[in-house]
């Protein structure tokens, strides 16, 4: 009966032992495939139904040449260099825009935050932070000065006073630019 007995405890604790310790594998359980839902994707440039793409900022588009600027919008109140690209930035009443001679393409679009409104593919915003949200959704980035908001190649970004939420300024510019 000792005999017995051993042998059964042996077997119990034995490494030899017919039960397996562990939990089936991943691949080893039965699967179940779930039919006729599809889930929604929504691409990341895409995140406000109100703006597909960015078009004008104050009425004037990236795509712009010189002369149709020009043609559309006046002589500017004043020509000055801008330090950061080294290209002429043409100073409108309502909106600076950035011009680079050798290519005759607008660089950047800059409406200063001083104004009460703003202007997006001819829809007027107030110059907000709670309307820009609201119209433009969640930023993509959120930086330093300011919030990135992407449609397509063309970026938003709007310039913040650190600390208050007050707009400082919109540019306008081609993303994939550098």
């Amino acid at each position: 009966m000792m005999k017995l007995l051993l042998v059964t405890v042996f077997s119990v604790i034995s490494p030899f032992s017919v039960q397996s310790a562990a939990p089936p594998a991943a691949h080893e359980l039965p699967w179940t495939v779930m039919e006729g839902q599809m889930p929604e994707i929504i691409s990341a440039n895409d995140r406000s139904e109100t703006y597909g793409q960015f078009e004008t900022l104050n009425g004037v588009s990236l795509e712009d040449q010189k002369a149709e600027l020009l043609a559309r919008m006046g002589e500017p109140s004043a020509i000055q260099e801008d330090p950061y690209l080294g290209c002429d930035e043409f100073n409108f009443d309502d909106v600076q825009v950035g011009i680079c001679e050798d290519t005759g393409t607008i660089q950047y679009v800059h409406v200063k935050g001083s104004h009460d409104h703003w202007s997006l593919n001819g829809t007027v915003i107030p110059m907000q932070m709670d309307a820009i949200h609201q119209a433009l959704g969640q930023p993509h980035y959120i930086a330093e000065d300011g919030e990135v908001y992407l449609r397509g190649q063309y970026a938003i970004k709007v310039y913040m006073k650190p600390g208050s939420g007050e707009v400082e300024g919109i540019d306008l510019f081609d993303d994939t630019a550098s």
